[in-house]
This record gives C-alpha cells, structure tokens and sequence, in this order.
C-alpha cells in the first residue's frame, strides 16, 4: 500500500505546475458543486415534503369541518362522494380515509380493504395528537406494498367522532425533484466547465512568468547574463523578475571580473609554462656542457694525474713509498670513473648519438649493476622516431622514478616498458614495493619534494600524461604518454 502511495505522489510530482493549478482549481469547484448540490436536494426535498404537508393539512381540516355532521348522522354517501371528488381534484392524494375512534373505516376512496402496511396503523389516542401541529394532526411515513404514503391523520373534533387519514404519495414529489436534479446537475456542470475555462486561463496567467524565469535560467545556465525579464508587475512574480534580473546583472559583472582574471591566470600561467620550458632547456644545456666539462677537462686532469703518479712511482726507491703512490692512483682511477659516471648521468652520449632506446639499456645495466634491484626491461619492437624534448623528458622521468625506487619503495623487482602508440610513446614502471598513499604528488610538492611533480611537469609541458597508481603495500606504477613530436631522435 505504501509503494502505490509513493509511485502515485511521484507521477503527481511529475506533473507541471499549469496541470496542478488545473486539477487542484477543477477538484475543489467540482467537490463544492457536489456538496452545494447535496444541500440544495436535501433543502429541496425537505421544502417539497413541507409543502406536501401542508397541502394535506388543508385537505383534511376541509374534509374534517365537513365531514363531522355527516358521521353523526351516518350520511355516508355524502362523506364517500366528498373525498373521491377531493381525490380527484388533487392529484398528490393517494387515498383519504374516514374511521371512527376505534380505527373502524367509515368511508373510503379504497374501498373496504387497505394497502397492505396500513391496516395495522395503530391511531393515536387523543393525548398523542400534540405532536406536531398541536391537537390537529399526527403524520407518519408508513410502508406500503404500493410504496412509501405519507400519511396525515386528521382528527375529528378531537378524534372523539373519529379521524380523516389522508394518504399522500411521493411520486409527483420525486418527480419534481429529478427535474431539480437535472436542473441542478447541468447547472453544476455548466459552471465547472466555466470554472475550467477560468481555472486553465488562471494557470496560464501564473505559471508563464514562471516560465520566462525558467528559460531565461537556462539561457544563463548556458553562459547569456545579458538576459532580462519584461513586463514586471507589482505582485510577488514582479519581485521575484526584479531579483533575477538583479542577479542576472551581477553576474553579468562577475562573468567580466572573471574573464579578466582567467585572461591574466592564463597569461601567467603561459609565462610559467614558458619559463619552467626555458629551465629544463637550460638545465638540460647546463648539464650537457658540465658533462662535457667533466669527461674532457676534469677527465683529462686525472688521466694526466694518473700519467704522473706512474713516472712517480717509477722512480720510488723503498716499497712503502711505492705503496703510497700504488694508493693514490687507486684513488685517483676511482674518481676518475666517478666522474665518468657523473659526466654519464648528467648528460648520457648514447641519447645525442644513439637514440633513447640505447641510452635507457645502458642507464639499466649501470643501475643494475650499482643497486642490488633487478630491473627488466622491455624494449620496443620497431625503431622509436621521436623529438628531441619527448626523449630527454622520458630519459629523466626514468632517472626519477629509479632514484625514488631506491630512496623510498624498498622495493626488489622493477619492470620497465616502453612502445609506440598511435602518434604518442607509451612508457611504464612498475614496482613491487611498499606504494604511495592517495595525491602523492600534491603531498611530495608540500613537502618541497619535487621529483613526482616535476616528472609531471615535464609531461604537461609537452601536453603528455603521466598517471601514478599506487596504494600503500601494492607497489607503484607509473605511466607516461607523450607525443612523437616532430623531430627524431
């Protein structure tokens, strides 16, 4: 029961206000014609039934002033003729009977036997007969075989001589009732379909400013503040225009104010792209020419170091200098092939020469052999043609991720992958270690640890993606797609 109450409020719900104003105006002009038809049949009806009763408290008072004598002296001939003539002058009258006081018919326009139901009439006895109108008579509505007779028993100077029972039928009364009816039913139904045609005329006149509101919202919905409403009137419809188009000009305002600042947003945010582009380009030319630096000059310093050092030890006489030498040029090879590593990380040849590809191999195996990870790698099936900023950006998205591997995941397997999709490279490293919570990179960016965001920002800056997914005890994964671009590498 509760289901069918709730789906019949969700389709009135589902109604437009012009059909509810209808039905709740029709409703209730239909419900007051009911109820003012009920009350004009029953004022009606009771209006008939008291004129019926007064037309036989006429008829029997006649009957009774001329009948008296006639029952003294037995002039039942007389008295019979009286009430057939009166019978058949009206034609309400069912019957009229005359009884003496013991309820013996003295005369009757029924003849000697009664309608079933009306011979068992019990008659009053005089202290009864104040009922209604004093000591004049006593009506009841009895039931008959012939249907309901209103009965009016009329006594005869007190019912001492006897009583004048006048039967009065309804059917002329109902008669004139259902035309009542008629009347009143066409009359109620004339003024509910005027009723309608007002109520509909109403609901248009309501419910159309409501609608220009309505449109006019979506139009401001789609961006167009410069809408206004006309016509405004002075009741609360006019108020509530007045406040819209109240709104509508200020954010008509704010639209402007906001305009201005996205152009002066977005102006800055060019100025940052263009910015944070030309610090990787010049961090990127910095690092190539400190490569440079470090494998020719720094590198040949130490090759020449090395050179001295063997003439040096050449010419030692006693084994502990001989030692001595031995370790300096120990230390002097070792930090000659740091800075090897060094000039290699910095800028790694095989990506001028090479290509990416090579360069990631040879950045893996050194990785490899310098960390104890294991670390596969996937390589691509066909030759990678791509920019020159799309391979530097994946060669240092890779150095980022390995370094963070080592420093943070804990991890012992990484798997790196890379392909060509369409008109992008597609990248993957995924680790088994401990994983990251939800936004790492805005909580490393917090915590001025820049590497995640700046693997996102060199993908942004070439208008690539670079997704991570992680959760705490799954490990990580991150992937990167950058366009070709169009230069090759």
């Amino acid at each position: 029961m509760k289901i069918k109450s709730a789906k019949f409020r969700e389709k009135i719900n589902s109604f437009s206000l012009y059909y509810k104003i209808n039905i709740l105006v029709i409703g209730m002009i239909v419900l007051s014609g009911i109820v003012i038809s009920i009350i004009m049949l029953n004022a009606t009806s009771h209006l008939l039934g008291t004129q019926l009763d007064k037309r036989g408290i006429d008829i029997g008072n006649s009957i009774a002033a001329l009948s008296s004598n006639d029952i003294l002296i037995e002039n039942y001939f007389d008295i019979s003729d009286r009430l057939n003539k009166t019978k058949n002058n009206n034609a309400e009258v069912r019957y009229i009977l005359i009884t003496d006081s013991s309820g013996r018919i003295l005369a009757s326009t029924l003849g000697n036997s009664l309608p079933k139901g009306l011979a068992n009439v019990r008659l009053p006895v005089a202290e009864e007969l104040s009922v209604q109108y004093g000591n004049e008579l006593w009506i009841k509505n009895l039931h008959s075989n012939e249907g309901e007779i209103r009965e009016i028993l009329f006594p005869i100077e007190e019912g001492n001589i006897g009583f004048v029972r006048i039967g009065l039928s309804e059917k002329i009364m109902q008669g004139l009732l259902a035309e009542n009816i008629k009347e009143i039913i066409l009359t109620v139904l004339f003024v509910s379909f005027l009723a309608a045609i007002g109520a509909t005329r109403l609901s248009y006149l309501i419910v159309k400013p409501l609608r220009v509101l309505l449109e006019s919202s979506h139009r401001i919905q789609q961006g167009d503040y410069n809408v206004r409403i006309k016509g405004q009137n002075a009741d609360e419809i006019g108020n509530l225009a007045r406040a819209f188009n109240a709104m509508a000009h200020s954010l008509r305002k704010k639209n402007r104010e906001n305009y201005r600042l996205l152009k002066e947003v977005q102006a800055k945010e060019e100025m940052r792209v263009s910015l944070i582009r030309n610090l990787f380009t010049v961090q990127e030319d910095e690092q190539r020419r400190l490569s440079r630096e470090l494998h020719d000059e720094t590198g040949q310093c130490m090759v020449s170091l090395l050179a001295y050092i063997k003439v040096l030890h050449s010419k030692m006489t006693t084994a502990e200098q001989k030692k001595l030498l031995a370790d300096a040029r120990t230390v002097t090879v070792n930090v000659l092939e740091r800075i090897r590593i060094m000039a290699v990380e910095l800028r790694p040849p095989e990506l001028d020469y090479l290509g990416l590809v090579a360069a990631m191999e040879k950045y893996i195996i050194n990785f490899n052999n310098q960390n104890s990870l294991n670390v596969e790698f996937t390589p691509p099936l066909e030759k990678l043609n791509m920019s020159n900023n799309t391979a530097v950006s994946l060669y240092r998205i890779l150095q980022e991720s390995m370094t963070n591997i080592v420093m943070h995941a804990n991890a012992h397997n990484v798997y790196i992958m890379i392909k060509k999709v369409d008109s992008s490279i597609y990248m993957q490293i995924q680790d088994d270690g401990q994983g990251m919570g939800e936004n790492a990179v805005e909580i490393a960016r917090g915590k001025n640890r820049l590497g995640l965001f700046g693997m996102q920002e060199r993908a942004e800056l070439l208008d690539g993606v670079l997704n991570i997914d992680s959760t705490p005890g799954n490990g990580t994964k991150i992937t990167v797609i950058l366009p070709i671009g169009s230069e090759e590498c």
